[in-house]
């Protein structure tokens, strides 16, 4: 009672053949050429960000900070740094 499976490929060639012809291939969005530059600006920026919230932090008294402030700088550096970590990797051939 069992059914053999039908299958459309060509007797002559396996499936991983006819499948590698018609994928193509992943390319990145961004050339590799620019990783280098876009670490150390996206890196520049975030440690930019983190030493004015850290002198935000340092020179306002409780009373006046302001939590808005605080969680959009510390968000803006978050991003900056982890995206130019993200290309500092690439850049040196580790691709994650």
């Amino acid at each position: 009672m069992l059914q053999k499976s039908i299958s459309f490929v060509p007797h002559d060639r396996s499936e991983e053949e006819v499948c590698s012809e018609n994928a193509k291939p992943i390319a990145s969005p961004i050339p590799v050429a620019m990783y280098p530059t876009l670490s150390v600006f996206t890196l520049a920026i975030g440690l930019v960000t983190t030493a004015f919230f850290f002198i935000y932090e340092a020179t306002s008294s409780r009373k006046n900070r302001s939590l808005g402030v605080e969680l959009t700088t510390a968000a803006v550096a978050s991003v900056f740094l982890g995206f130019g970590s993200l290309f500092l990797l690439l850049a040196s051939g580790v691709y994650v």
